[in-house]
């Protein structure tokens, strides 16, 4: 799935279809793909894995997207379903903030003879424009805003160690497993019985294991029928 930075969205694209995903409110929208013709000066970041969600990690705080950016298979069912588990993931602000370095495997379509993905960034003029004026704002703060500094360096601080606990959790725990094409939340037992439910397999796993079905909502959402997320790239569900 290649991944796509806009100066308002991030954009995940895979096959025909788009999720399009606000940097500024956190929103998502299903679109055609053909729309990234629409998108202000895309660049392509590199390749991921599949979709684990969003999250808020406080009130305060902008939404986070949480992908798969490496994936082991562990083994294969009867039927041949493939089994991963989750290695490293890539958690990108859904934000005006310019993402750090992904480390993402490059996409030939388009780093065709690069090594790095181009990141959108200001140019050097516009950067020393920035940096002067934060100086001037800098040397002219009164008491009032000095509390508003302090308030928003604390709040990073409370971002970082957040987002550091969260790259552990998934990197450190190798406990995160899912199939795109299994249920392994329910027994072989259990899902023989409801071989004629219609509904898409996200709507029948048991949710004790349904790992990131908080993450998702937002996606089930928009598409209840799963037709984006039955694309191979969507983490399904955990086993642990």
């Amino acid at each position: 799935m290649e991944l796509f930075q806009a100066k308002d969205h991030y954009i995940l694209q895979q096959g025909e279809r788009a999720l399009w995903c606000s940097r500024r409110d956190g929103g998502l929208q299903l679109r055609p793909a053909t729309d990234l013709l629409l998108a202000w000066n895309p660049i392509c970041l590199g390749l991921v894995e599949g979709v684990i969600g969003k999250i808020q990690l406080h009130s305060d705080l902008p939404w986070w997207l949480i992908l798969i950016r490496q994936k082991a298979l562990v083994g294969k069912l009867p039927g041949d379903h493939e089994v991963c588990k989750v290695t490293k993931i890539a958690v990108l602000s859904l934000s005006e903030m310019e993402p750090q370095d992904l480390d993402l495997e490059l996409c030939k379509k388009h780093h065709f003879g690069i090594n790095k993905p181009e990141k959108i960034i200001p140019s050097p003029d516009d950067s020393k424009f920035l940096l002067k004026t934060f100086t001037h704002i800098k040397s002219n703060v009164s008491a009032p805003n000095k509390k508003k500094v302090k308030e928003s360096k604390e709040k990073e601080k409370l971002e970082r160690r957040l987002l550091e606990e969260l790259l552990k959790m998934f990197m450190d725990a190798e406990s995160f497993y899912y199939s795109l094409t299994y249920d392994l939340t329910n027994s072989v037992q259990r899902q023989s019985t409801g071989e004629s439910d219609p509904r898409p397999l996200w709507q029948k796993v048991d949710d004790r294991f349904f790992w990131n079905k908080y993450m998702i909502r937002d996606l089930t959402e928009i598409d209840p029928g799963c037709g984006f997320l039955d694309y191979p790239h969507y983490p399904g569900f955990c086993a642990d």
